[in-house]
């Protein structure tokens, strides 16, 4: 997670092994990564900073687009 205001990188969040795309959705509530390595996507509550679920995809996942 990156401060935007300061510059710098407020907390780093496993997600997965090659995490690659990122999409937050608009009222900042949740953020959704794609792990090329893991085949998957990892959902993380910001406001917790934790992954809350995971989701297999097709092999190698490159981005990603959520709606919500």
């Amino acid at each position: 997670m990156v401060d935007v205001t300061a510059g710098t990188v407020a907390a780093t969040i496993e997600t997965g092994r090659g995490a690659h795309g990122v999409v937050v959705c608009r009222d900042g509530s949740r953020a959704f990564v794609t792990n090329i390595y893991d085949d998957s996507v990892a959902e993380i509550d910001v406001a917790t900073g934790r992954v809350t679920r995971r989701f297999r995809t097709g092999r190698t996942p490159n981005g990603v687009t959520w709606i919500c």
